[in-house]
């Protein structure tokens, strides 16, 4: 269970990864390729939290959802109810 879900949190990672960086190579503005390392003009860090951030949000509303669920599964006294609420 823990070794899925590392590979779970580093695929994710991953994930992230990419899309930030298609957005930071999109943004910016092209560059001579020696100074377009050195003097970025894109705040790297702050859309890596951005995103994290965002992430972040969904996972809590994804979670919210599941704990919604199952008050109203824990609730529901029918079994033909429970099993459409599952």
């Amino acid at each position: 269970m823990y070794d899925a879900t590392f590979a779970d949190m580093r695929h994710l990672e991953q994930e992230m990864l990419k899309i930030v960086s298609y957005f930071i190579n999109k943004l910016e503005p092209m560059q001579h390729k020696e100074f377009r390392n050195v003097f970025p003009t894109v705040d790297r860090l702050r859309a890596l939290k951005l995103i994290i951030e965002c992430e972040e949000q969904y996972h809590r509303a994804k979670l919210e959802l599941a704990f919604a669920y199952l008050e109203c599964f824990e609730h529901t006294c029918d079994t033909l109810e429970q099993q459409r609420i599952i």
